[in-house]
Protein backbone atom coordinates (compact mmCIF):
# COMPACT_ATOMS: atom_id res chain seq x y z
CA UNK A 1 0.00 0.00 0.00
CA UNK A 2 1.15 3.36 -0.87
CA UNK A 3 2.37 4.82 2.33
CA UNK A 4 0.56 8.37 1.47
CA UNK A 5 -2.56 6.74 0.86
CA UNK A 6 -1.87 4.74 4.50
CA UNK A 7 -1.94 7.89 6.09
CA UNK A 8 1.86 7.48 7.16
CA UNK A 9 3.89 10.67 7.43
CA UNK A 10 6.84 11.24 5.12
CA UNK A 11 10.24 11.86 6.48
CA UNK A 12 13.52 12.15 5.36
CA UNK A 13 15.32 8.50 5.58
CA UNK A 14 18.47 8.48 8.04
CA UNK A 15 21.22 6.13 7.18
CA UNK A 16 22.59 5.43 10.10
CA UNK A 17 25.96 3.57 8.69
CA UNK A 18 26.47 6.45 6.61
CA UNK A 19 30.54 7.05 6.72
CA UNK A 20 30.95 10.23 7.64
CA UNK A 21 34.90 10.03 6.21
CA UNK A 22 33.94 8.90 2.89
CA UNK A 23 34.86 11.02 -0.21
CA UNK A 24 33.22 11.92 -4.19
CA UNK A 25 36.03 11.85 -6.46
CA UNK A 26 37.40 15.41 -7.37
CA UNK A 27 35.91 16.92 -10.62
CA UNK A 28 38.07 17.08 -13.52
CA UNK A 29 37.52 21.10 -13.88
CA UNK A 30 36.12 22.05 -10.66
CA UNK A 31 36.55 25.75 -11.62
CA UNK A 32 33.79 25.05 -14.68
CA UNK A 33 31.70 22.79 -13.18
CA UNK A 34 31.27 24.46 -9.76
CA UNK A 35 28.38 27.06 -10.02
CA UNK A 36 28.40 30.38 -7.37
CA UNK A 37 25.86 30.13 -4.74
CA UNK A 38 24.26 33.52 -6.32
CA UNK A 39 23.85 32.27 -9.31
CA UNK A 40 21.88 29.15 -8.15
CA UNK A 41 19.34 31.11 -5.72
CA UNK A 42 18.72 33.37 -8.76
CA UNK A 43 17.60 30.67 -11.26
CA UNK A 44 15.56 28.92 -8.49
CA UNK A 45 13.85 32.38 -8.21
CA UNK A 46 13.25 32.54 -11.42
CA UNK A 47 11.68 29.17 -11.77
CA UNK A 48 9.08 29.36 -8.78
CA UNK A 49 8.19 32.96 -10.17
CA UNK A 50 7.22 31.83 -13.95
CA UNK A 51 5.60 28.66 -12.07
CA UNK A 52 3.39 30.97 -9.94
CA UNK A 53 2.47 33.05 -13.06
CA UNK A 54 1.49 29.92 -15.11
CA UNK A 55 -0.79 28.90 -12.13
CA UNK A 56 -2.70 32.45 -12.22
CA UNK A 57 -3.27 31.93 -15.65
CA UNK A 58 -4.20 28.38 -15.71
CA UNK A 59 -6.68 29.48 -12.78
CA UNK A 60 -8.03 32.34 -14.22
CA UNK A 61 -8.76 30.68 -17.28
CA UNK A 62 -10.67 28.23 -15.75
CA UNK A 63 -13.29 30.39 -13.29
CA UNK A 64 -13.48 32.40 -16.99
CA UNK A 65 -14.55 29.08 -18.65
CA UNK A 66 -16.24 27.85 -15.42
CA UNK A 67 -18.77 31.15 -15.28
CA UNK A 68 -18.92 32.59 -18.58
CA UNK A 69 -18.19 30.05 -21.01
CA UNK A 70 -19.76 26.80 -19.82
CA UNK A 71 -23.75 26.60 -20.82
CA UNK A 72 -24.65 24.56 -18.16
CA UNK A 73 -23.94 26.57 -15.30
CA UNK A 74 -27.35 28.09 -14.36
CA UNK A 75 -29.47 28.96 -11.37
CA UNK A 76 -33.07 28.98 -10.27
CA UNK A 77 -33.93 32.68 -9.19
CA UNK A 78 -37.62 32.89 -7.81
CA UNK A 79 -39.90 35.88 -7.55
CA UNK A 80 -42.68 37.03 -5.29
CA UNK A 81 -45.08 39.74 -6.34
CA UNK A 82 -48.64 41.59 -6.46
CA UNK A 83 -50.52 42.89 -9.28
CA UNK A 84 -53.10 45.24 -8.88
CA UNK A 85 -56.18 45.04 -10.94
CA UNK A 86 -58.98 47.41 -11.72
CA UNK A 87 -62.48 47.02 -12.80
CA UNK A 88 -62.75 43.79 -11.38
CA UNK A 89 -65.20 42.45 -8.55
CA UNK A 90 -63.92 40.67 -5.44
CA UNK A 91 -65.39 37.90 -4.62
CA UNK A 92 -65.39 36.36 -1.28
CA UNK A 93 -64.68 32.29 -3.07
CA UNK A 94 -61.76 34.10 -4.33
CA UNK A 95 -60.38 33.44 -1.18
CA UNK A 96 -60.55 29.61 -1.65
CA UNK A 97 -57.68 27.82 -4.43
CA UNK A 98 -60.42 24.94 -5.00
CA UNK A 99 -63.20 27.51 -6.51
CA UNK A 100 -63.63 27.37 -9.77
CA UNK A 101 -63.82 31.44 -9.65
CA UNK A 102 -60.38 31.46 -7.98
CA UNK A 103 -58.71 29.25 -10.68
CA UNK A 104 -60.27 31.20 -13.76
CA UNK A 105 -58.69 34.66 -12.50
CA UNK A 106 -55.32 32.63 -11.81
CA UNK A 107 -55.13 31.51 -15.46
CA UNK A 108 -55.79 34.94 -16.80
CA UNK A 109 -52.91 36.31 -14.06
CA UNK A 110 -50.67 33.83 -15.61
CA UNK A 111 -51.55 34.85 -18.90
CA UNK A 112 -51.16 38.75 -18.12
CA UNK A 113 -47.17 37.48 -16.34
CA UNK A 114 -46.45 35.54 -19.37
CA UNK A 115 -47.15 38.54 -22.05
CA UNK A 116 -45.35 40.99 -19.42
CA UNK A 117 -42.61 38.41 -19.53
CA UNK A 118 -42.77 38.22 -23.19
CA UNK A 119 -41.58 42.04 -23.82
CA UNK A 120 -38.24 41.67 -22.19
CA UNK A 121 -35.46 39.56 -24.09
CA UNK A 122 -34.17 38.32 -20.62
CA UNK A 123 -36.94 37.58 -19.06
CA UNK A 124 -38.95 35.34 -21.89
CA UNK A 125 -35.35 33.91 -22.18
CA UNK A 126 -35.28 32.64 -18.62
CA UNK A 127 -38.88 32.10 -17.62
CA UNK A 128 -40.35 29.08 -16.54
CA UNK A 129 -43.22 29.43 -15.06
CA UNK A 130 -45.83 31.22 -12.38
CA UNK A 131 -48.00 29.95 -9.74
CA UNK A 132 -50.80 32.43 -7.84
CA UNK A 133 -50.46 32.39 -3.98
CA UNK A 134 -53.73 34.31 -3.62
CA UNK A 135 -56.21 37.10 -3.83
CA UNK A 136 -57.20 40.04 -1.77
CA UNK A 137 -59.63 42.92 -1.58
CA UNK A 138 -57.65 46.12 -3.22
CA UNK A 139 -57.35 49.14 -1.93
CA UNK A 140 -59.87 50.53 -4.14
CA UNK A 141 -62.97 48.67 -2.90
CA UNK A 142 -64.98 46.50 -4.28
CA UNK A 143 -64.05 46.83 -7.85
CA UNK A 144 -60.14 46.18 -7.23
CA UNK A 145 -58.28 42.42 -6.91
CA UNK A 146 -55.08 42.34 -5.67
CA UNK A 147 -52.85 39.00 -7.02
CA UNK A 148 -50.32 37.80 -5.28
CA UNK A 149 -47.87 35.15 -7.26
CA UNK A 150 -44.72 33.51 -7.77
CA UNK A 151 -42.59 33.44 -10.97
CA UNK A 152 -39.56 31.04 -11.37
CA UNK A 153 -36.59 31.44 -13.92
CA UNK A 154 -34.22 29.74 -14.84
CA UNK A 155 -30.86 31.95 -16.23
CA UNK A 156 -26.98 31.70 -16.76
CA UNK A 157 -24.96 32.15 -13.68
CA UNK A 158 -23.53 35.55 -15.61
CA UNK A 159 -26.84 37.16 -16.19
CA UNK A 160 -28.73 36.99 -12.21
CA UNK A 161 -27.61 40.87 -12.68
CA UNK A 162 -29.55 41.70 -16.14
CA UNK A 163 -32.27 39.37 -14.65
CA UNK A 164 -32.47 41.66 -11.54
CA UNK A 165 -33.11 44.90 -13.30
CA UNK A 166 -35.27 43.44 -15.40
CA UNK A 167 -37.73 42.75 -12.85
CA UNK A 168 -37.36 45.94 -11.47
CA UNK A 169 -38.01 47.83 -14.33
CA UNK A 170 -41.53 46.15 -14.86
CA UNK A 171 -42.66 48.45 -11.78
CA UNK A 172 -43.36 52.17 -13.32
CA UNK A 173 -41.45 55.25 -12.11
CA UNK A 174 -43.03 56.39 -8.91
CA UNK A 175 -45.11 59.59 -9.48
CA UNK A 176 -45.88 57.73 -12.93
CA UNK A 177 -49.49 56.89 -14.32
CA UNK A 178 -49.35 53.17 -13.57
CA UNK A 179 -53.07 52.45 -14.07
CA UNK A 180 -52.54 51.76 -18.03
CA UNK A 181 -49.87 49.46 -17.23
CA UNK A 182 -51.49 46.39 -18.48
CA UNK A 183 -53.57 48.09 -21.35
CA UNK A 184 -50.19 48.45 -22.82
CA UNK A 185 -49.51 44.45 -23.00
CA UNK A 186 -52.39 43.22 -24.13
CA UNK A 187 -54.86 43.36 -26.07
CA UNK A 188 -58.04 45.12 -25.28
CA UNK A 189 -60.67 41.54 -25.61
CA UNK A 190 -58.39 40.14 -23.00
CA UNK A 191 -56.72 42.87 -21.49
CA UNK A 192 -56.77 42.72 -17.32
CA UNK A 193 -56.75 46.42 -16.69
CA UNK A 194 -53.61 46.42 -14.28
CA UNK A 195 -52.65 49.78 -12.46
CA UNK A 196 -49.57 48.10 -10.40
CA UNK A 197 -46.55 45.48 -10.56
CA UNK A 198 -44.72 44.77 -7.76
CA UNK A 199 -42.08 41.48 -7.72
CA UNK A 200 -38.92 41.40 -5.69
CA UNK A 201 -36.35 38.27 -5.34
CA UNK A 202 -37.47 36.04 -2.79
CA UNK A 203 -35.65 35.85 0.52
CA UNK A 204 -33.11 32.93 -0.11
CA UNK A 205 -33.45 31.94 3.83
CA UNK A 206 -36.63 30.83 2.48
CA UNK A 207 -35.50 28.38 -0.18
CA UNK A 208 -33.27 26.46 1.72
CA UNK A 209 -32.76 22.98 1.00
CA UNK A 210 -32.69 21.81 4.18
CA UNK A 211 -36.26 22.88 4.73
CA UNK A 212 -38.49 19.91 5.25
CA UNK A 213 -41.86 21.30 5.79
CA UNK A 214 -43.74 23.96 4.21
CA UNK A 215 -47.65 24.89 5.12
CA UNK A 216 -50.24 27.38 5.07
CA UNK A 217 -52.78 28.42 7.18
CA UNK A 218 -55.77 30.81 6.21
CA UNK A 219 -57.43 32.57 9.38
CA UNK A 220 -59.94 35.03 9.81
CA UNK A 221 -60.08 37.71 12.33
CA UNK A 222 -63.32 38.96 12.63
CA UNK A 223 -63.65 37.07 15.75
CA UNK A 224 -60.52 37.68 18.10
CA UNK A 225 -57.90 34.37 18.45
CA UNK A 226 -54.43 33.23 19.05
CA UNK A 227 -52.05 32.61 16.41
CA UNK A 228 -48.05 30.50 17.97
CA UNK A 229 -45.61 28.41 16.85
CA UNK A 230 -46.64 24.45 16.81
CA UNK A 231 -45.53 22.86 20.07
CA UNK A 232 -46.16 26.67 22.20
CA UNK A 233 -46.15 26.69 25.34
CA UNK A 234 -45.41 22.79 26.26
CA UNK A 235 -42.14 22.03 23.56
CA UNK A 236 -40.07 24.37 21.75
CA UNK A 237 -41.13 24.95 17.68
CA UNK A 238 -39.95 21.81 15.14
CA UNK A 239 -36.86 22.50 13.18
CA UNK A 240 -36.70 23.17 9.14
CA UNK A 241 -39.89 24.40 8.84
CA UNK A 242 -41.35 26.75 6.71
CA UNK A 243 -44.88 28.12 7.73
CA UNK A 244 -47.02 31.27 6.91
CA UNK A 245 -50.44 32.17 8.41
CA UNK A 246 -52.33 34.53 6.14
CA UNK A 247 -54.53 36.75 8.29
CA UNK A 248 -57.61 38.09 6.69
CA UNK A 249 -60.27 41.02 8.00
CA UNK A 250 -63.17 42.01 6.79
CA UNK A 251 -63.62 45.09 4.46
CA UNK A 252 -62.55 48.28 5.74
CA UNK A 253 -61.16 46.54 8.39
CA UNK A 254 -57.41 46.42 9.74
CA UNK A 255 -55.65 43.37 10.57
CA UNK A 256 -54.01 43.74 14.45
CA UNK A 257 -51.20 41.70 16.29
CA UNK A 258 -50.35 41.88 19.31
CA UNK A 259 -47.27 39.67 20.56
CA UNK A 260 -47.90 38.10 23.74
CA UNK A 261 -44.52 36.03 23.65
CA UNK A 262 -41.08 36.02 21.02
CA UNK A 263 -38.35 33.92 22.23
CA UNK A 264 -36.76 32.65 19.04
CA UNK A 265 -33.12 31.88 18.41
CA UNK A 266 -30.61 35.12 18.73
CA UNK A 267 -29.34 34.45 14.89
CA UNK A 268 -31.82 36.20 12.37
CA UNK A 269 -30.03 33.89 9.53
CA UNK A 270 -31.19 30.98 11.25
CA UNK A 271 -34.79 31.52 13.12
CA UNK A 272 -36.86 34.20 12.36
CA UNK A 273 -40.43 35.57 11.91
CA UNK A 274 -41.53 38.00 9.42
CA UNK A 275 -44.56 40.26 9.22
CA UNK A 276 -45.71 41.57 5.97
CA UNK A 277 -49.03 43.82 4.87
CA UNK A 278 -49.41 41.37 2.10
CA UNK A 279 -50.48 38.04 1.95
CA UNK A 280 -47.42 37.26 -0.08
CA UNK A 281 -43.77 37.40 1.48
CA UNK A 282 -42.66 40.38 -0.82
CA UNK A 283 -39.87 41.99 0.53
CA UNK A 284 -40.27 45.44 -0.29
CA UNK A 285 -44.21 45.07 2.10
CA UNK A 286 -42.17 43.60 5.29
CA UNK A 287 -42.99 45.41 8.61
CA UNK A 288 -40.34 43.59 10.85
CA UNK A 289 -38.11 41.14 11.58
CA UNK A 290 -37.83 39.77 14.75
CA UNK A 291 -35.49 36.93 15.98
CA UNK A 292 -34.33 36.11 20.25
CA UNK A 293 -36.00 38.06 23.00
CA UNK A 294 -36.87 41.40 21.60
CA UNK A 295 -38.26 43.88 23.72
CA UNK A 296 -39.41 46.93 21.73
CA UNK A 297 -43.09 47.47 20.93
CA UNK A 298 -44.74 44.08 19.43
CA UNK A 299 -47.76 45.32 18.19
CA UNK A 300 -48.65 45.65 14.57
CA UNK A 301 -51.35 46.69 11.88
CA UNK A 302 -51.86 46.37 8.48
CA UNK A 303 -52.75 49.46 5.59
CA UNK A 304 -55.43 47.32 4.38
CA UNK A 305 -57.12 43.66 5.44
CA UNK A 306 -54.55 41.16 5.16
CA UNK A 307 -51.36 40.55 7.08
CA UNK A 308 -48.88 37.94 6.82
CA UNK A 309 -46.93 36.36 9.46
CA UNK A 310 -43.93 33.72 8.11
CA UNK A 311 -41.87 31.49 10.83
CA UNK A 312 -38.25 29.85 9.13
CA UNK A 313 -36.61 27.74 11.51
CA UNK A 314 -32.64 25.76 10.95
CA UNK A 315 -31.41 23.36 13.09
CA UNK A 316 -32.88 21.86 16.06
CA UNK A 317 -32.77 24.38 19.01
CA UNK A 318 -34.56 24.29 22.29
CA UNK A 319 -36.68 27.68 22.04
CA UNK A 320 -40.50 28.45 22.65
CA UNK A 321 -41.50 30.51 20.00
CA UNK A 322 -44.27 32.64 20.12
CA UNK A 323 -48.09 33.52 20.89
CA UNK A 324 -49.81 36.23 19.64
CA UNK A 325 -53.67 37.93 19.77
CA UNK A 326 -55.02 38.86 16.16
CA UNK A 327 -57.83 41.19 15.67
CA UNK A 328 -59.50 43.71 13.62
CA UNK A 329 -60.10 47.52 13.62
CA UNK A 330 -61.91 49.76 11.21
CA UNK A 331 -59.00 51.95 9.23
CA UNK A 332 -62.10 54.87 10.51
CA UNK A 333 -60.63 54.12 14.02
CA UNK A 334 -57.41 55.84 12.94
CA UNK A 335 -57.12 59.54 14.67
CA UNK A 336 -54.20 61.27 12.56
CA UNK A 337 -53.91 64.71 11.77
CA UNK A 338 -56.00 67.95 12.34
CA UNK A 339 -56.09 71.69 13.43
CA UNK A 340 -54.68 72.10 16.48
CA UNK A 341 -55.26 75.57 18.16
CA UNK A 342 -55.29 75.36 22.07
CA UNK A 343 -52.83 77.15 23.82
CA UNK A 344 -50.93 73.88 24.35
CA UNK A 345 -51.26 70.21 24.09
CA UNK A 346 -49.58 67.09 22.50
CA UNK A 347 -50.28 64.97 19.28
CA UNK A 348 -48.52 61.72 18.21
CA UNK A 349 -48.37 59.08 15.46
CA UNK A 350 -51.63 56.75 15.04
CA UNK A 351 -51.74 54.21 17.89
CA UNK A 352 -48.98 55.23 20.04
CA UNK A 353 -47.43 53.71 21.84
CA UNK A 354 -48.31 50.53 19.32
CA UNK A 355 -46.02 50.44 15.80
CA UNK A 356 -47.54 53.19 13.52
CA UNK A 357 -49.21 51.15 10.20
CA UNK A 358 -47.81 51.19 7.01
CA UNK A 359 -48.69 53.59 3.88
CA UNK A 360 -49.92 56.38 6.46
CA UNK A 361 -50.04 60.29 6.31
CA UNK A 362 -50.83 62.83 9.03
CA UNK A 363 -50.79 66.83 8.81
CA UNK A 364 -51.56 68.53 12.28
CA UNK A 365 -51.58 72.17 11.64
CA UNK A 366 -51.09 73.90 15.17
CA UNK A 367 -52.22 77.80 15.30
CA UNK A 368 -51.84 80.14 17.73
CA UNK A 369 -52.78 84.19 18.17
CA UNK A 370 -50.85 86.76 15.92
CA UNK A 371 -48.54 87.75 18.95
CA UNK A 372 -47.48 84.54 19.70
CA UNK A 373 -44.90 82.21 18.43
CA UNK A 374 -45.36 77.71 18.97
CA UNK A 375 -43.18 75.38 19.58
CA UNK A 376 -43.24 71.34 19.25
CA UNK A 377 -41.05 69.14 21.21
CA UNK A 378 -40.68 65.32 21.00
CA UNK A 379 -40.65 63.55 23.93
CA UNK A 380 -40.50 60.04 22.17
CA UNK A 381 -38.97 59.80 18.63
CA UNK A 382 -38.61 56.05 17.12
CA UNK A 383 -38.76 56.45 13.52
CA UNK A 384 -36.80 53.83 11.70
CA UNK A 385 -34.08 54.60 9.82
CA UNK A 386 -31.60 57.30 10.62
CA UNK A 387 -30.43 58.56 6.75
CA UNK A 388 -29.48 62.00 5.87
CA UNK A 389 -32.20 62.23 3.43
CA UNK A 390 -35.09 60.54 5.42
CA UNK A 391 -36.54 58.62 2.26
CA UNK A 392 -38.88 56.41 3.89
CA UNK A 393 -40.20 57.09 7.31
CA UNK A 394 -40.41 60.70 8.56
CA UNK A 395 -41.70 63.71 10.47
CA UNK A 396 -41.53 67.35 8.18
CA UNK A 397 -41.72 70.19 10.76
CA UNK A 398 -40.27 73.51 9.34
CA UNK A 399 -39.46 71.95 5.89
CA UNK A 400 -36.98 70.08 7.88
CA UNK A 401 -37.40 66.32 8.19
CA UNK A 402 -36.37 64.33 10.89
CA UNK A 403 -35.70 60.47 11.40
CA UNK A 404 -33.81 57.75 13.04
CA UNK A 405 -34.17 57.34 17.17
CA UNK A 406 -32.37 60.56 18.52
CA UNK A 407 -32.93 64.81 17.56
CA UNK A 408 -30.16 66.62 18.09
CA UNK A 409 -32.66 69.19 19.26
CA UNK A 410 -35.45 68.32 21.73
CA UNK A 411 -37.78 71.76 20.89
CA UNK A 412 -38.29 73.07 17.65
CA UNK A 413 -40.02 76.84 17.08
CA UNK A 414 -41.63 78.51 14.56
CA UNK A 415 -41.05 82.49 13.59
CA UNK A 416 -44.64 82.89 12.89
CA UNK A 417 -48.02 81.58 14.82
CA UNK A 418 -48.27 78.66 12.60
CA UNK A 419 -46.88 75.74 11.96
CA UNK A 420 -47.71 72.34 9.97
CA UNK A 421 -46.16 69.04 11.30
CA UNK A 422 -45.99 66.06 8.70
CA UNK A 423 -45.52 62.42 9.20
CA UNK A 424 -45.38 60.00 6.57
CA UNK A 425 -44.03 55.82 6.69
CA UNK A 426 -43.67 54.16 3.53
CA UNK A 427 -44.80 50.53 2.80
CA UNK A 428 -41.92 48.47 4.96
CA UNK A 429 -40.64 48.61 8.08
CA UNK A 430 -42.34 50.27 10.78
CA UNK A 431 -41.42 51.05 14.10
CA UNK A 432 -43.79 53.28 17.12
CA UNK A 433 -43.61 56.34 15.89
CA UNK A 434 -43.38 59.16 17.90
CA UNK A 435 -45.12 61.40 21.09
CA UNK A 436 -44.74 65.20 21.10
CA UNK A 437 -46.46 68.59 22.99
CA UNK A 438 -46.63 72.02 21.19
CA UNK A 439 -47.14 74.86 23.25
CA UNK A 440 -47.58 78.98 22.39
CA UNK A 441 -46.11 81.95 23.20
CA UNK A 442 -44.54 85.26 23.77
CA UNK A 443 -41.39 85.79 21.90
CA UNK A 444 -40.10 87.77 24.81
CA UNK A 445 -40.95 85.31 27.17
CA UNK A 446 -40.73 81.87 25.82
CA UNK A 447 -40.40 80.38 29.38
CA UNK A 448 -42.19 82.09 31.47
CA UNK A 449 -41.44 81.54 35.19
CA UNK A 450 -38.81 78.47 34.15
CA UNK A 451 -35.50 78.32 33.17
CA UNK A 452 -34.88 78.24 29.29
CA UNK A 453 -32.01 75.69 27.86
CA UNK A 454 -29.95 76.35 25.13
CA UNK A 455 -31.71 73.95 22.99
CA UNK A 456 -35.51 76.03 23.63
CA UNK A 457 -36.51 73.24 26.22
CA UNK A 458 -38.01 74.90 29.28
CA UNK A 459 -37.25 73.78 33.06
CA UNK A 460 -38.04 73.97 36.57
CA UNK A 461 -35.94 76.87 37.93
CA UNK A 462 -34.75 74.05 40.72
CA UNK A 463 -33.20 72.14 38.43
CA UNK A 464 -30.46 74.86 37.52
CA UNK A 465 -27.20 73.76 38.81
CA UNK A 466 -27.90 70.69 40.35
CA UNK A 467 -25.52 68.89 39.02
CA UNK A 468 -27.27 66.96 36.38
CA UNK A 469 -27.61 68.05 32.70
CA UNK A 470 -31.38 67.89 33.05
CA UNK A 471 -31.41 70.44 29.44
CA UNK A 472 -29.43 67.77 27.31
CA UNK A 473 -27.25 70.35 25.99
CA UNK A 474 -25.43 70.51 29.86
CA UNK A 475 -26.90 74.73 29.31
CA UNK A 476 -28.68 74.72 33.15
CA UNK A 477 -25.08 73.69 34.22
CA UNK A 478 -23.10 76.60 32.95
CA UNK A 479 -22.12 79.86 34.70
CA UNK A 480 -23.36 78.24 37.72
CA UNK A 481 -22.46 79.44 41.46
CA UNK A 482 -21.61 75.84 43.34
CA UNK A 483 -22.79 75.70 46.75
CA UNK A 484 -20.93 74.07 49.92
CA UNK A 485 -21.96 70.57 48.94
CA UNK A 486 -20.51 70.76 45.66
CA UNK A 487 -17.37 71.21 43.79
CA UNK A 488 -16.71 74.05 41.62
CA UNK A 489 -15.18 72.87 38.06
CA UNK A 490 -12.76 74.09 35.86
CA UNK A 491 -15.70 74.71 33.38
CA UNK A 492 -17.59 76.64 35.96
CA UNK A 493 -19.88 73.41 36.61
CA UNK A 494 -21.23 72.48 40.01
CA UNK A 495 -20.92 68.50 40.53
CA UNK A 496 -21.47 66.89 43.98
CA UNK A 497 -18.24 66.36 46.28
CA UNK A 498 -19.27 63.04 46.38
CA UNK A 499 -18.24 62.74 43.06
CA UNK A 500 -14.64 63.71 43.49
CA UNK A 501 -11.83 61.49 42.80
CA UNK A 502 -13.81 59.03 42.47
CA UNK A 503 -12.61 57.50 38.85
CA UNK A 504 -14.98 59.15 36.84
CA UNK A 505 -14.75 62.41 35.04
CA UNK A 506 -17.92 63.85 35.93
CA UNK A 507 -17.07 67.57 34.85
CA UNK A 508 -16.38 66.55 31.44
CA UNK A 509 -12.89 68.31 31.56
CA UNK A 510 -11.51 65.95 34.32
CA UNK A 511 -10.91 68.92 36.76
CA UNK A 512 -12.83 66.73 39.35
CA UNK A 513 -10.43 64.35 39.13
CA UNK A 514 -7.03 66.45 39.27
Amino acid sequence: MDLLDAGQKFSPRQDLDWDAAHQFLPAADSKHLEKKPGRRRKMWIGVGLLAAAAAVALLTGLLVWHYHLRSDVRVKKVYIGSMGISNQLYLPSYEDPRSSQFSNLASLVKQQLKLIYSKNSVLTKAFKGSSIQAFSEGDGGDNTVVAYYQSEFDVHISQQASLDSAIQSLEPPSGSQSGRHGRLLLKPADALDVNSVVSRALDPRMTRNSLFAKKVFDLHVKESGVVQSPGFPDSSYPPNVYLQWRLRADPDHRVRLDFHTLILEDDCRQDFIQIYDSLAPIASRVLTEQCGYPHESLSYLSSGSVMLLTLVTSEEKNFPGFRANFSQIRLTEQKCGGTLTAGKGSFSTPFFPSNYPPKTTCEWKIQAPKEKFLKVQFTKFFLGNNSKQCRRDYVEVNDQRLCGHKLQSNVITSQSNAMTVKFVSDSSFVDQGFMAQYEAFVPTNPCPGRFQCTNNLCLNKTLQCDGWDDCGDGSDEDGCTCEASQIQCKNSRCKPKFWECDGFDDCGDGSDEE
